[in-house]
């Protein structure tokens, strides 16, 4: 199988709550086909959810940026050709995502955000592969190599599994 495109951004975000009419963006790691990587903490001084507080704020300690300077940011890493933006499980990711931008149409990626859940499914694998031990075995990725819950971790994680999982179903 060859992929639509190699112009593949992985990304993951962290925010305050799932509910993204009360929720914040904390923090984006966004991570290159080609392996470079970008990771924006966003500042944030108001209430999180507590599952929040005990398993992502510890991860928090890099320098916090305005809203502002992360687009600009995160333009400039992206350059000008839209990218495919991926993530694991897209649906939250995106609407922060769009959220930071202002809007689904003034972003710096292609339109259609890609998950790699979907992927999984289109293959004939369990969406929630990713939370299972004997995919990552099958893979063989470690994923103890990884901070969970830490945005810049969970995008190079996903990168490494798209990687792998690409390779896999070309042998098959």
């Amino acid at each position: 199988m060859k992929p639509y495109s190699d112009e593949i951004i992985f990304f993951d975000t962290e925010f305050t709550y799932l509910d993204p009419k009360i929720g914040s963006l904390l923090s984006i790691g966004m991570v290159k086909n080609t392996g470079e990587e970008l990771y924006l903490e966003l500042a944030y001084d108001g209430t999180v959810h507590p599952w929040v507080k005990k398993h992502v704020l510890p991860s928090l300690t890099g320098e916090k940026v305005d809203q502002k300077t992360a687009r600009r940011m995160l333009r400039k890493f992206m350059g000008k050709e839209e990218p495919y933006l991926m993530a694991y499980v897209n649906q939250f990711d995106a609407i922060y995502w769009y959220d930071l931008f202002g809007s689904p149409q003034k972003h710096p990626a292609y339109w259609i955000p890609m998950d790699f859940a979907s992927i999984l499914f289109g293959h004939g694998f369990d969406p929630n592969s990713m939370g299972k031990k004997k995919f990552f075995t099958m893979l063989g990725i470690d994923k103890e190599q990884y901070v969970l819950h830490n945005a810049l971790d969970d995008a190079r994680l996903l990168r490494d599994v798209y990687h792998r999982f690409i390779a896999y179903i070309e042998k098959e």
